[in-house]
């Protein structure tokens, strides 16, 4: 895909440690480059790259980790305590990780999710 000024960019997911994940597309909106990938796990963190055109070399860590309303790197009971807390509200930018299901409401159904997951972790 083409940036905005015409040149071209290029993204790839490295696996440390076995994780599972990979790009299937890279495409533009005024400045912003939109990485969609597929295939990635829970409980993972992937290396993404980019480089190519206009846009500066990086390497961002991206951790994956269904659960964790906190952003901690774990899902515990302040996971569990916090989406209970945000339960009947409307989704929106200051309560969207709570959304753990991503249907778009908050309820016992986020609860549940986060109450599954508690325990897990990122490496």
């Amino acid at each position: 895909p083409s940036d905005p000024t015409g040149a071209t960019a290029t993204a790839a997911a490295h696996n440390p440690s076995g994780a599972t994940g990979s790009v299937s597309g890279v495409s533009y909106s005024g400045n912003d480059m939109i990485v969609t990938l597929t295939g990635v796990t829970d409980q993972q963190v992937l290396t993404l790259s980019t480089s190519g055109g206009s846009v500066s070399p990086a390497v961002v860590p991206l951790g994956f980790l269904a659960g964790d309303t906190t952003a901690d790197r774990s899902v515990n009971s302040a996971d569990i305590g916090l989406t209970k807390s945000k339960s009947g509200q409307t989704v929106d930018i200051t309560n969207f990780r709570t959304d753990a299901n991503v249907d778009g409401t908050l309820n016992s159904a986020d609860i549940g999710l986060v109450k599954s997951k508690s325990g897990n972790a990122l490496p």
